[in-house]
């Protein structure tokens, strides 16, 4: 597990206990009856990391009072909360994840926002028990599928006659032995007639619409993620981590399928 995601949990409890919360959360202990008998969000947390049997009742109580919270109330006062109450379940979650098919940054993002995604979506009304138990449940869940979404993505690969109908003129002109690698810029000299032809081909339709968004249009990628997620900001940053991991893959892909058809001589392999 990173260093960052200790700190990033550490950041999340300062950013609950922070003052200029108190009045939200004065506002919802007139809605919440679990918050009552707590003077602020601090007494709050101190409730929720007593791990003791007896007091399950009232963690359980005050769990479902923050994911109301979080569904009901944009302020980052609850889902900083709760993340914070959950730190240790996050925590041990992370360092279940083994492998570096995804940068730990990315992994340690991955864990919050999916955690915070569930939370938003969790159905109170349905399930009225047991509510951390679940909400560890679905988030594991969630973030193992995403995991392996990932690598099934990262093991699809495309064929060198793709590459060749793509990149005609791909052929070198002196020796192979004195093919030098072409750096980023001029292998991707014809990168927009490329991605034309990506978006004619029988291609998995996100990878077309990301490259010629980010690539042809020279559109920022949370500007085109803005447009795809409207109002959340944490499904916002979650989608553009996916799809920034996505376009690096497929224009490495390119770059690299690029070299390999250009270093191969005519006639053979």
């Amino acid at each position: 597990m990173s260093d960052f995601f200790g700190q990033l949990l550490g950041l999340l409890r300062v950013e609950a206990l922070a003052p200029r919360h108190q009045a939200v959360f004065a506002a919802a202990r007139t809605r919440q009856p679990t918050f009552a008998r707590h003077a602020t969000l601090e007494s709050v947390l101190a409730a929720l990391g007593d791990a003791r049997e007896e007091t399950y009742p009232e963690r359980e109580a005050l769990t479902r009072a923050l994911v109301a919270e979080i569904q009901a109330s944009s302020s980052p006062a609850w889902r900083a909360s709760l993340a914070s109450a959950y730190a240790p379940m996050l925590t041990r979650l992370r360092r279940r994840i083994i492998g570096n098919a995804v940068p730990r940054e990315d992994l340690d993002q991955l864990v919050l926002a999916t955690f915070l995604s569930v939370a938003r979506a969790f159905p109170l009304s349905r399930w009225r028990d047991w509510t951390a138990a679940r909400l560890r449940q679905q988030t594991a869940r969630e973030v193992f599928r995403q995991l392996r979404k990932e690598r099934a993505e990262q093991h699809e690969t495309y064929t060198q006659a793709q590459l060749a109908e793509w990149l005609p003129d791909s052929r070198p002109t002196a020796p192979v032995e004195r093919v030098r690698r072409p750096s980023v810029r001029r292998s991707f000299v014809k990168r927009d007639a490329v991605l034309v032809h990506l978006a004619r081909a029988t291609l998995p339709r996100s990878d077309v619409e990301v490259l010629m968004a980010t690539v042809v249009r020279r559109e920022k990628l949370r500007a085109y993620v803005s447009r795809l997620v409207e109002g959340d900001a944490t499904e916002a940053e979650r989608t553009y981590q996916r799809l920034k991991r996505q376009r690096t893959r497929l224009m490495q892909r390119l770059r690299t399928q690029d070299v390999d058809a250009a270093a191969q001589p005519p006639g053979g392999s």
